[in-house]
């Protein structure tokens, strides 16, 4: 639910008429009637508005940049009007001000993020590692949200629904595969459900490891062999990281290579000194 501890900041009424969605709200086009969403009308309906909606002037009307679900909400109860916060704000402040909302909800949907957050880094006046300072998420996270821009609508839309984790849609992005594959195992997750999916993406992992082995995968198989506990746990890691086990030996062998020369680097500064 949106609702929080009162604002300390001086609120208006506004009348429910003369208030719209702004376009720059990133849940402007969801549906609104869950569970979640009856329990925010029965909290209004009990308490009434405790946390005021963020709006922002546009001509004669004014524009939900914030509290999208407590302005339907109150719209079902037959209220006339709500309690609102003015910010004059430019479209992108907007956009900021409906992120910021929306990064700790717990059914935060990483194919809208994506879009959105694209959209905003479009502006060039921010990097990807200080809006992510400013919106209070990591960078991986939001460079994870920018990664579903990579997938085919079809894939989108299965992740958004849910017949695809996140996590998973994150692996078939980092797989870049031709459309047609994609748009394969999207249809696989939409007609046969979430367990014919997973086993359609691990096989189609497993034989692109098998499909000739880079340096780095080769240096691990030589050491350890395929069936230790050092190639397990290898996996394992990979997996976590929602990558192959390629790309993580290479990572791991790159970061280690970095760290060297970075020591080394240090150590002849100071036999300089």
């Amino acid at each position: 639910m949106d609702e929080s501890a009162p604002t300390s900041e001086k609120t208006v009424l506004i009348p429910i008429d003369l208030i719209k969605i702004s376009a720059f709200n990133i849940r402007k086009d969801e549906a609104f009637g869950d569970e979640e969403d009856q329990r925010l009308v029965e909290s209004i309906a009990a308490h009434g508005v405790l946390q005021p909606i963020i709006v922002r002037p546009v001509g004669d009307m004014y524009e939900v940049s914030a509290g999208r679900r407590r302005l339907i909400s109150v719209k079902k109860l037959g209220h006339t009007e709500i309690k609102c916060i003015i910010k004059d704000v430019q479209d992108m402040e907007a956009l900021d001000i409906s992120i910021s909302e929306n990064v700790l909800h717990k059914n935060v949907d990483p194919v809208s993020m994506g879009r959105w957050i694209k959209i905003r880094l479009s502006k060039g006046d921010i990097s990807l590692s200080k809006y992510a300072k400013k919106i209070g998420k990591s960078k991986s996270t939001l460079s994870e949200w920018l990664r579903m821009n990579d997938l085919t609508p079809e894939m989108q839309t299965e992740i958004q629904v849910g017949s695809i984790a996140f996590r998973h849609g994150l692996k078939v992005a980092r797989l870049e595969l031709p459309p047609e594959k994609e748009i394969a195992l999207a249809r696989i997750a939409r007609k046969d459900g979430t367990k014919a999916f997973k086993n359609a993406l691990s096989t189609l992992v497993s034989g692109r490891e098998n499909k000739g082995a880079p340096p780095e995968r080769l240096i691990v198989q030589i050491n350890w062999g395929t069936e230790s506990r050092e190639h397990s746990a290898l996996k394992h890691l990979a997996a976590s990281e929602g990558i192959l086990l390629n790309e993580y030996c290479q990572r791991v062998l790159t970061e280690h290579i970095q760290s060297r020369m970075g020591w080394i680097a240090r150590a002849r500064a100071r036999v300089r000194l």
